[in-house]
C-alpha cells in the first residue's frame, strides 16, 4: 500500500518532525487507498456488491427489486447495459438464456407481426416470472407482439394449484386445462 516516505527526496523523511509526521498519515492513506479501490470496484456490474448495483440500478432508472438476490439484479443490469443490435432469435435467446437454464426456442411470425417464446425451464436464475416478462419485453422490438410460453416438469404431491418451485411464484395448469 502507500508509503509516503517512498515518493518524496530522501532526505525528507529524516528532517526532524517530518518523518514522524510521514508515518502517521501512512495509516490514513492505506485506509483511503483501500476505500478508493473498493469503490472502483462497485464501478464493475461483475464486481458490484449491494451498494453498486443500486448505484446502477438508479443510473439506469430501473428501481431497486429489493426481492432479487444480488446474482440476479446483476443479470438484469448487465442486459440493461449491453448495446443493443438488431434483435434476432438468436439474441433473444442468448439473453432469456441468462434468465432461465433450460430449452428455449424463439419463433418469428411476421405475418402477424409476433414473436412466440417457448422456454422449458429447468432452473432459474431470476426470481420471478414477472421478470423474464419485463425484460422479454424490453428486449423484443416494440411493434412485435412477443409472447412468452413457459413450462417447467415438475413432480410432487402438490394440490394442482399454486406452487412455488425453486423460488419462483407459479400456476399450475394440467394439460387439459392449457388446451382450452
Amino acid at each position: 500500500m502507500a508509503d509516503i516516505k517512498r515518493t518524496l527526496p530522501p532526505g525528507v523523511g529524516r528532517t526532524f518532525g517530518i518523518g514522524t509526521i510521514l508515518e502517521s498519515i501512512d495509516g490514513e492513506l492505506n485506509a483511503l487507498e483501500e476505500e478508493a479501490r473498493a469503490a472502483c470496484g462497485r464501478l464493475s456490474v461483475e464486481n458490484a456488491d449491494e451498494a453498486g448495483a443500486a448505484l446502477w440500478e438508479t443510473e439506469l432508472g430501473l428501481g431497486h427489486p429489493e426481492e432479487l438476490s444480488l446474482q440476479a439484479r446483476k443479470v438484469l443490469l448487465r442486459m440493461a447495459l449491453e448495446e443493443r443490435s438488431t434483435c434476432t432469435p438468436e439474441r433473444l435467446t442468448q439473453d432469456l438464456s441468462q434468465m432461465l437454464e433450460g430449452e428455449i426456442t424463439v419463433t418469428e411470425d411476421f405475418s402477424n407481426y409476433a414473436l412466440q417464446v417457448y422456454a422449458q425451464i429447468t432452473n432459474f436464475t431470476v426470481p420471478s416470472m414477472g421478470a423474464v416478462e419485463r425484460a422479454l419485453r424490453k428486449l423484443a422490438p416494440a411493434h412485435l407482439n412477443c409472447t412468452l410460453h413457459a413450462s417447467a416438469s415438475l413432480t410432487g404431491n402438490e394440490a394442482p394449484g399454486r406452487l412455488i418451485h425453486a423460488g419462483i411464484r407459479m400456476k399450475i395448469y394440467t394439460t387439459e386445462e392449457n388446451a382450452e
